[in-house]
């Protein structure tokens, strides 16, 4: 069981977001304008452009919004598994800092965050030393996992949880296979992330679910610059700039021989004047 410190901790900050939380127009949407990068990346692939962008933007800073969107995806989670804080064990991936982590750590017996993002894991270790927890109930490591025997020490869990990452991901699909390969006989895996909004009238074709991956943005979003979810700036980072929908989560899972998948919206968010919809999906490993 996580010290008792880490609720207290946890039920504080809680009360930051509520009264902190920087909303546009209604109460339900969260604004998530994204800053343009003080210089552009040179990586030639989404992995390393990401791993370059994480490593330059972790910081002991906490942005107000992407706090309230820890907070919306954590009890998302929370609600719809039954977390026993003296046996589930959670691996958060691509924790970045551990807001996702920080939520989710009262409930449970360990968390370990993945990350290829070094800076990314040192700020999420040295909150966690702060805090006085041990890191046998809760830590970072940062490695780019490959799903294969003996990563991680072997340890398989519970619960998987990856949060509003999946859309930085160039092949979604081997992704969930690799996720999976870590979750126990009867785990669940969790997605939260973004998906098109109906009223912006377009949404990706299914095709692309199975398409091979190249390294240029057009061979996974359609449509031009201007019409895509995610802002010209970050695009560098984000080969599915027009978000994720449901048939290309699902496709995703399926190959991944997830079972029992669901797809639910639990907000709505606001990108430089475009709308999405933050969904949460599962998924669950056959039992032995």
């Amino acid at each position: 069981m996580l010290v008792s410190s880490l609720a207290v901790f946890a039920h504080h900050r809680l009360g930051l977001f509520r009264e902190f939380i920087y909303l546009a127009q209604m109460a339900d949407i969260i604004n998530l304008d994204i800053e343009k990068p003080a210089a552009v990346s040179t990586a030639k692939d989404f992995a390393s452009a990401n791993k370059e962008h994480f490593d330059k933007t972790a910081s002991h800073h906490e942005d107000k919004r992407w706090l309230e969107l820890a907070r919306r995806a954590a009890r998302a989670i929370t609600e719809r598994y039954k977390f026993d804080e003296d046996s589930t064990t959670v691996m958060d991936f691509a924790c970045n800092t551990g807001l996702l982590a920080r939520e989710l750590a009262p409930h449970t017996k360990s968390i370990v965050g993945v990350d290829i993002s070094q800076g990314a894991v040192d700020v999420f270790n040295e909150r966690v030393l702060n805090q006085g927890i041990p890191p046998e109930e809760m830590r970072a490591v940062c490695i780019e996992l490959k799903g294969v025997e003996g990563e991680l020490d072997g340890q398989k869990f519970d619960v998987i949880t990856c949060s509003v990452s999946y859309h930085h991901f160039e092949d979604i699909n081997s992704i969930t296979k690799m996720l999976s390969f870590f979750l126990k006989p009867g785990g669940t895996l969790f997605v939260v992330d973004i998906s098109p909004s109906e009223k912006e009238g377009h949404n990706e074709d299914s095709h692309q679910h199975h398409h091979h991956h190249d390294h240029h943005h057009d061979g996974h979003s359609h449509g031009s610059s201007s019409d895509a979810l995610f802002p010209e700036h970050v695009q560098h980072v984000v080969p599915h700039k027009h978000g994720l929908s449901r048939e290309m989560i699902q496709a995703a899972f399926d190959g991944a021989a997830l079972t029992s998948f669901t797809f639910e919206i639990i907000s709505t968010v606001m990108l430089h004047g475009k709308e999405g919809q933050l969904f949460v999906a599962t998924g669950t490993k056959s039992p032995a």
